[in-house]
């Protein structure tokens, strides 16, 4: 166990001071069960703990330390507050905590809340005392200790609460307190739900990846602060602080709808991103990355996943399947009811709720019908919990234009297209007229779902592409590509290789419009293999996701970052290179 060496230990109901009767006690590996004579009601007993020891690591999670600069701080998602104090160590369960830390005197403490008092103990040693925080649950509970000297630069928001970032490089810290300042204001402004908060820290940390949403205490990999592109710092700042009310303020009630909370803040941050960013083609880029991460999650890290996750859960797990293509679903959500309708959800779901799940979620879509037998809340819950990457095949012949889905089983598909269809096609397969223009379908990926073409209307797209690139966005151009590559890698499309060569020209032609290109070229340069999908192809696939895209070096098309990752990614599985 993490925590051992328990001493002074009582538990009294709080109307006589009396202790129930233990019947027993079974030690398990990451909890300790009590049994009762009688049943305790909650609310009526204090449990009391005087003494533990404790582990300090050098990982990230738990409570953990660097050094070089100096820095103990925490990490406790999504099991990890078992680690640092005893507790009851489930999202949906709630508590205030008051926190006071023991800590060398020419160091700084900071917590969830400000600072109520310090208190010198000795000569090396002062006590910080932090204000209670309001009702969270144990993974949100962090601190932080540094050197006095640390630099923390601030700033108040427009509705009063300070922002306080702390690191060692003034341009640095500076840069954070920038995005974090307009995120706030961007996103408090949309949710417009008051937070009980009077101040905001973002904790620098190395080796660290990502963030981490602590209620008023966000951990942030400095790594990504020095040289991730503004996008990503951006989407990473923006996404902790959407947390305060997707995730703080209300959480979800249990592990199993862990991505529902991830996407929800996820699909928010976005709007902050593209709200600030004005960049159009830094934008797109952003946009691009994300797609390709999707089709590496799709096709190596959790092929066939859905977004229903076990009750026992860990951070790659979470990485594996949240953030992706949950996202992608909530955006199609809302090109069925509308941007204001969404904000409207969630400004309800935080206001009125301190734990959800997703029938709390769905409720919100339940009275909004597509046709008789189907509401949108069906159809979402549908994507949420059904795993897979659906396809279809699109065929123009002539007059008409048939599509049909090619995956079972058959899911609700939401359709923009180039010609006047349904809005949502439930069928495997269905015609339509189309004799002024072929079919085209989720042009730029407005849906989650793979399109694949008769090789006419490829070739047709692919002639266009390579007269006109500028005229198709970046993630079009690559989801085009990588859904021809997909099809061709798995034998459909006739005439496969001749198209093959020539998409694989064009793109290598035109580097510029084909950024990431060799992570979409990639089924058009490996068959499909079973080995693809062993461990040691997904671990390497979660290390290439994780390192590839957060950093414009990464971008250029056979060459730079991206272009060597792939290199190293098929000598591990066919033992040479594919570009």
């Amino acid at each position: 166990m993490d925590l051992h060496s328990f001493r002074n230990i009582s538990l009294i109901r709080s109307s006589d001071l009396t202790e129930p009767s233990l019947k027993s006690i079974k030690i398990l590996k990451e909890t300790v069960e009590f049994k009762f004579e009688k049943t305790l009601f909650p609310g009526q007993y204090l449990l009391t703990i005087g003494e533990y020891n404790g582990r300090i690591g050098n990982a990230s999670e738990g409570l953990f330390e660097r050094r070089n600069p100096l820095l103990y701080t925490t990490h406790l998602q999504p099991n990890h507050a078992r680690k640092l104090f005893p507790c009851i160590d489930h999202p949906a369960v709630k508590a205030l905590f008051r926190l006071s830390i023991v800590h060398p005197t020419d160091t700084v403490a900071q917590s969830n809340t400000i600072a109520m008092d310090v208190h010198v103990e000795n000569r090396k040693w002062q006590r910080t005392i932090f204000q209670a925080t309001p009702l969270l649950p144990a993974y949100l509970v962090a601190f932080s200790v540094m050197p006095d000297s640390n630099l923390q630069l601030s700033r108040q928001t427009s509705f009063g609460v300070t922002v306080r970032v702390n690191g060692e490089s003034r341009a640095i810290v500076l840069r954070v307190l920038d995005c974090a300042l307009a995120s706030f204001e961007i996103l408090a402004g949309l949710i417009d739900v008051p937070l009980p908060l009077n101040k905001i820290d973002f904790i620098l940390v190395q080796d660290y990846d990502g963030g981490m949403e602590n209620w008023g205490h966000i951990t942030v990999s400095e790594t990504l602060a020095t040289s991730g592109d503004d996008a990503h710092l951006i989407y990473l700042i923006a996404h902790e602080i959407a947390h305060h009310w997707i995730g703080n303020r209300a959480t979800v009630d249990s592990w199993n709808w862990i991505c529902l909370q991830e996407d929800l803040a996820d699909w928010m941050a976005l709007k902050a991103v593209k709200a600030l960013l004005t960049d159009e083609i830094r934008l797109q880029r952003f946009q691009l990355a994300q797609y390709v991460e999707i089709q590496l999650v799709e096709d190596f890290l959790s092929p066939g996943h859905s977004l229903f996750m076990p009750s026992k859960i860990n951070q790659e797990l979470i990485n594996r399947h949240c953030y992706l293509k949950g996202v992608v679903l909530l955006d199609t959500l809302e090109s069925v009811v509308g941007e204001q309708f969404m904000y409207s959800v969630i400004k309800s779901l935080v206001a009125s709720h301190s734990t959800f799940n997703l029938t709390t979620f769905t409720s919100y879509f339940d009275q909004i019908r597509v046709d008789r037998n189907a509401t949108v809340g069906q159809i979402y819950e549908y994507w949420y919990t059904t795993g897979g990457y659906p396809s279809i095949l699109v065929e123009n012949n002539g007059p008409s234009s048939r599509l049909q889905q090619l995956s079972k089983p058959l899911w609700p598909l939401k359709m923009t297209s180039t010609l006047s269809i349904p809005q949502f096609v439930f069928s495997e397969s269905i015609v339509f007229a189309s004799e002024s223009a072929p079919l085209l379908v989720n042009l730029n990926f407005t849906s989650f779902m793979r399109v694949n073409y008769d090789s006419l209307t490829w070739t047709a797209i692919f002639k266009y592409m390579f007269e006109e690139p500028e005229l198709f966005s970046a993630v079009g151009r690559a989801q085009l590509v990588s859904d021809f590559c997909y099809f061709y890698a798995n034998d459909g499309v006739e005439n496969g290789n001749i198209l093959k060569e020539a998409v694989v020209d064009m793109v290598y032609s035109k580097p510029e419009f084909f950024e990431l290109c060799d992570w979409n070229l990639y089924w058009c340069h490996s068959k499909s293999d079973q080995s693809l999908f062993s461990q040691v192809v997904r671990s390497l696939a979660l290390r290439f996701s994780s390192a590839t895209f957060e950093s414009t070096s990464a971008f250029g098309c056979k060459n730079g970052m991206a272009a060597r990752n792939m290199n190293q990614f098929c000598e591990k599985i066919f033992g040479r290179k594919c570009i």
